[in-house]
């Protein structure tokens, strides 16, 4: 059962926004996209954010392709306004002065396979291209449920951690976009499991430092990591049982007088043994 609580968190939204939303004709993608918006801009006490089509897509469960045109359909009703840097960032903004927006309560929403209803109240049905849209809307389908089978790194980290600050949050959207790994929100999701094992006192940190570890050590399958992951507990694991013994033991001069190895060279097999997971 939800345990749904004012403390754990809530976003300050005008009633007359709400009233006034009521009353413009939307589609279900659209108000999904609203309801985001209003989450990280009014949710943060800030007028817009970054927010990427790959977040909207996670956050919604919708196509990113269908995001981004419903997108610019909001913006062109003036529900919403777009800054956007090709290549760079997405901000978006919501636009409270109702008065602006497009279409309050005559105005239907024309979709793929829909009728829309004019003002003239006739139906205006797209039926170009119908087979056509028949296809695409089945590959869209497939494409969300596969979205929604994904895990989203910023609602696991709420649950095990609390709200993300808007850092760490735009440093999740960085990894799934920028970054090599191939299941990027997989592979963020196994590390937040894995720093609350650890529960580290500042764990927004911990997981950006094991992320760029990996990263680095091109480590970029989730199945990579869970080996180096397992090789790695092994490590401990033999560590704390003495089963193995370090090597900077085994060729320690003091626990080994035949032992010619130099301080310096000892110095880099240290530096070696911390690197390796095993």
């Amino acid at each position: 059962m939800a345990n749904v609580q004012l403390e754990r968190g809530y976003t300050k939204i005008a009633n007359e926004i709400f009233e006034e939303a009521a009353k413009i004709k939307l589609s279900p993608t659209q108000y999904r996209l609203l309801f985001v918006v209003w989450r990280f801009t009014y949710g943060f006490n800030r007028k817009e954010h970054i927010m990427s089509l790959n977040f909207l897509s996670q956050a919604t469960g919708c196509d990113s392709r269908q995001i981004q045109r419903e997108l610019k359909r909001l913006e062109e009703r003036k529900v919403i306004f777009q800054r956007i840097k090709s290549g760079s960032y997405r901000k978006i903004s919501f636009n409270k002065n109702h008065d602006e927006w497009v279409g309050k309560t005559d105005i239907g929403e024309i979709t793929i396979g829909e009728t829309n209803n004019a003002t003239s109240g006739g139906n205006v049905n797209e039926t170009i291209g119908e087979m056509d849209n028949q296809e695409r809307n089945k590959k869209i389908s497939k494409e969300k449920d596969d979205n929604r089978d994904k895990p989203v790194p910023y609602l696991e980290y709420e649950k095990l951690f609390g709200t993300p600050s808007p850092i760490l949050a735009e440093s999740f959207i960085y990894w799934i976009e920028n970054s090599q790994f191939q299941e990027p929100e997989e592979i963020i999701c196994e590390t937040i499991k894995r720093a609350k094992l650890q529960t580290p006192n500042k764990p927004a940190a911990y997981i950006e430092s094991i992320l760029k570890n990996l990263h680095n050590l091109e480590l970029f399958s989730l199945a990579a990591i869970k080996e180096y992951n397992a090789k790695f507990d092994a490590k401990v694991r033999n560590k704390k049982n003495g089963d193995v013994p370090a090597l900077r033991d085994m060729f320690d001069k003091s626990k080994n007088v035949n032992n010619l190895l130099t301080d310096e060279e000892l110095q880099e097999i240290q530096a070696m043994e911390e690197e390796f997971p095993f």
